[in-house]
């Protein structure tokens, strides 16, 4: 939902902050002076402590992580290939930590070793850390990844297999200009008919998106696509990655006009993942967390809504962080898929880059977001 006013926007991703400390570690040497793949069992406290298996992988516990004393094992994984659902596992970087199902208090922090000749360039910056639950779903991890010493650490929340992957739910970040949007007309809501699709809450027309990491929808749906400015490109370099995506997103129109115009619009829109970049030898992250609903307040309300062209404009939005914006203008544009309609709108979000002389460089990253109309 890009706004048409730099000072006024649905999105604010607000002080960005480049995440090096945990990933500049070009003389940090791997706690592994062993050799062996046996696997390793030590019981860890409320203290913390740390589990190695050399020279592959390292566990740290922190203190609080676990409620009370626990065997935690790893051992290079044997009972068949890591499951492929969220990408494609590293070969020699696949282990089996247990208890299998554990959840920690505290998160424990996980170094794998991962070569960096097995890598493509742009590989290493879609690196993250798959495991897979005690349900059998595979969820991954933000990472960061040293190219000089093929050190690929991440956070964990639960104990089970565990590997590092080339994660398959990742968009690339356009270059060039985002295409415009050609606007379009809302389409009525249809009558209620007995037995067919219940209307939406307010009886007008809904548009709706969702995909999240568990269902790796968001690169194949085509739910989001994403570009970068000239700032950003200069910051961080143009082989960018959008990681473990979600959206959400429902905006119902209604209340039309003689002329089938809507003049109001109920719903939010939301998306969280992480920028992907390399900073020398180090591939790192950018967090985007944001979104904003219609309406004063935290829940969405009906709101007023003028649309003219490619734009609409609505009277007020509450973005996550609580501020309240008026007359926020987005572009949009709706085109037919079958015997529906999608809706596709344009948001914005800020990264704020730091200069050496204190000041401020703002870079943009432009959505669009396609919302569809459910059907029945």
């Amino acid at each position: 939902m890009r706004t048409k006013y730099p000072h006024e926007r649905l999105w604010t991703v607000a002080a960005l902050s480049i995440l090096l400390a945990g990933c500049q570690q070009a003389d940090q040497v791997l706690p592994f002076e062993l050799s062996g793949d046996e696997g390793a069992t030590i019981t860890i406290g409320q203290n913390g402590g740390t589990v190695t298996v050399p020279p592959t992988i390292s566990l740290e516990f922190p203190a609080g992580s676990l409620s009370g004393s626990t065997a935690v094992t790893v051992v290079p994984r044997i009972s068949g290939p890591f499951p492929n659902d969220a990408g494609t596992a590293v070969p020699g970087t696949a282990f089996d930590i247990g208890p299998v199902g554990t959840t920690l208090i505290n998160p424990a922090e996980v170094e794998i070793a991962v070569d960096p000749a097995l890598l493509d360039a742009s590989d290493a910056v879609r690196l993250s850390v798959a495991v897979q639950r005690e349900d059998g779903s595979v969820a991954t991890f933000d990472a960061t990844y040293d190219v000089t010493n093929g050190v690929l650490v991440a956070e964990l929340d639960e104990l089970g297999p565990i590997a590092a992957v080339i994660t398959l739910d990742a968009i690339p970040l356009g270059v060039e200009a985002p295409p415009s949007l050609g606007g379009g007309s809302v389409p009525s809501p249809a009558p209620p008919v007995a037995g067919g699709p219940q209307p939406a809450q307010f009886g007008g027309i809904d548009f709706v998106a969702a995909c999240a990491p568990e269902g790796r929808q968001c690169f194949s749906s085509g739910l989001i696509r994403l570009w970068a400015d000239e700032v950003v490109q200069r910051r961080m370099g143009e082989d960018l990655w959008f990681l473990n995506p979600t959206v959400s997103a429902s905006l119902e129109f209604l209340s039309f006009d003689q002329f089938g115009i809507p003049n109001q619009v109920f719903g939010s829109v939301s998306v969280d993942g992480n920028v992907r970049a390399k900073f020398n030898s180090a591939v790192s992250s950018y967090e985007m967390e944001d979104g904003a609903s219609t309406g004063p307040g935290a829940n969405p309300q009906p709101t007023g809504l003028t649309i003219t062209g490619n734009l609409m404009t609505m009277d007020q939005t509450t973005t996550s962080s609580g501020n309240v914006e008026f007359n926020e203008t987005f572009e949009f544009g709706i085109t037919g898929i079958g015997t529906t309609e999608m809706m596709t709108i344009e948001v914005e979000a800020e990264i704020e880059f730091d200069n050496e002389d204190g000041s401020v460089e703002i870079g943009i990253i432009i959505a669009h977001v396609r919302l569809r109309v459910p059907q029945s």
